[in-house]
């Protein structure tokens, strides 16, 4: 997984075409060309608007046809301004509408980032909002909520995540270590 742009774009032709990009990071509308221009991008786990999945679903219908891009609706389960993602009352609204107005996008769950706390548990909240919004989602979809993946939870708080029912973690940083600091 990544989390800007341009490092993906980079990065990509420099590393096996058989690697499947998941893009994590907060998009903005105006990167979605170069982000797709990707072409081994898988998903994007960062769908906060419906505006974003339009720009999406607009670019991935031209430059990967026939190809659907994987997305995750992105909610803002601390409610912290400093984090993207819808809030919880308009998951189903952004939900349905991905699926109703956007067919070159599947929508295969939802996303959340947990409030970072130093104490034992401190996303745990975040992940039990996420596991409702999913319940509220899949009666929108009219589907079952195990249809829909969650993705949360990440190097400090992964096994919370896994207990309450994440699909998909971003263990990065435990991996390959800290990223160092932007100058």
């Amino acid at each position: 997984g990544e989390n800007y742009v341009q490092e993906v774009v980079a990065k990509a032709p420099e590393l096996p075409d058989d690697i499947r990009w998941h893009f994590i990071g907060h998009l903005q509308s105006n990167k979605v060309k170069d982000l797709l221009s990707v072409p081994n991008l898988h998903c994007v786990h960062t769908v906060d608007t419906i505006k974003l999945a339009n720009e999406l679903q607009k670019r991935a219908a031209q430059l990967r046809p026939g190809r659907p891009l994987l997305v995750f609706a992105q909610v803002n389960t601390s409610m912290e301004e400093s984090k993207s993602g819808c809030k919880p009352d308009e998951i189903a609204a952004l939900c349905t509408g991905i699926r109703s107005s956007c067919p070159a996008l599947e929508l295969v769950g939802l996303m959340c980032i947990g409030k970072y706390s130093a104490s034992e548990g401190g996303s745990d909240t975040d992940f039990a909002c996420l596991v409702q919004c999913r319940v509220t989602a899949a009666a929108a979809l009219g589907t079952t909520p195990e249809a829909l993946a969650l993705s949360m939870g990440m190097s400090h708080d992964y096994e919370a995540a896994l207990a309450a029912g994440a699909t998909h973690v971003r263990v990065g940083s435990t991996i390959f270590g800290k990223r160092a600091a932007k100058v």
